[in-house]
């Protein structure tokens, strides 16, 4: 699967990701089938994530565009972040989709992202404009995300394992605030309509997307259970009807996790899909 095609990005888009269930995956997915098509990915974000290890990284609070030229001239991929923050949780960066150190990396002010990306027009960015801790769906806080005002996309990631499973903090990144969103108590069954309606809720899913971003809704399935992927079709149905999200993309990332184990690299499963 053409990750890129399906979701129907072009060159030297701003492109935040918001939600949970796949953010950091999706996002390296599209950095390694961009950068093997030629083009100059800035991997970045406005929250955390775990510094790289296989990509040059560069630390600045305002990064000059100039230099972040340079480095993207001797390398395809870059990864942009203001400053080394706290150590996070080993076996978490573990698990990561990149070979990654377990230091969290400060994210940029998104106008400082604006910013860069109106003066490297040529360059792709992937933007990780919000935090979910592992967890399958996200309510966001009255802080959350942080999207830069100049995104060209913003895909809501949602895990479609969650349904059947209850509404807690195992599953929820935020449960209060889902359960408040959805009007039902807190460990309620999340059902395809309950999951939809969080995605495509305007102080859930969409919350804080900018009014000129398209909107893409990306459906992830992690386990190997048969029984979850068709309800995609029903979720995007309800998605759809939502003027806001101009599309919808369910992706089962089990599949293609299945399909690299044979490989030598472990991190050549980035590259399968």
């Amino acid at each position: 699967m053409d990750l890129k095609a399906a979701l129907g990005l072009q060159p030297g888009e701003l492109i935040a990701l918001v939600g949970a269930g796949g953010k950091t995956t999706t996002a390296w997915r599209l950095l390694r089938q961009l950068t093997a098509a030629g083009k100059h990915v800035v991997f970045t974000t406005t929250t955390h994530i775990f510094e790289p290890r296989d990509i040059p990284l560069l630390l600045a609070p305002r990064p000059d565009a100039a230099e972040i030229a340079r480095r993207l001239a001797e390398s395809p991929a870059l990864a942009l972040a203001a400053a080394r923050g706290e150590r996070g949780d080993p076996a978490h960066a573990a698990r990561s989709p990149y070979l990654a150190s377990p230091v969290k990396l400060v994210g940029l002010e998104p106008e400082v992202l604006g910013n860069l990306a109106r003066q490297l027009p040529e360059v792709t960015w992937l933007v990780e404009a919000d935090g979910a801790r592992g967890r399958l769906l996200k309510a966001p806080a009255e802080y959350e995300p942080v999207i830069p005002d100049e995104a060209d996309r913003v895909i809501v990631v949602a895990g479609l394992d969650a349904i059947g499973k209850p509404l807690d903090e195992g599953v929820v990144h935020r449960p209060e605030i889902a359960a408040r969103l959805l009007r039902v108590p807190l460990g309620a069954a999340i059902t395809p309509d309950l999951f939809a309606s969080l995605v495509g809720h305007a102080s859930g899913g969409l919350k804080g997307v900018p009014s000129c971003a398209e909107v893409i809704a990306l459906l992830t399935q992690w386990s190997g259970d048969s029984d979850l992927f068709p309800y995609a079709d029903s979720i995007s149905r309800q998605l759809l009807s939502n003027d806001r999200i101009a599309e919808v993309v369910p992706v089962n990332f089990y599949v293609h996790q299945k399909r690299s184990t044979n490989s030598t690299d472990p991190r050549s499963k980035e590259t399968n899909v």
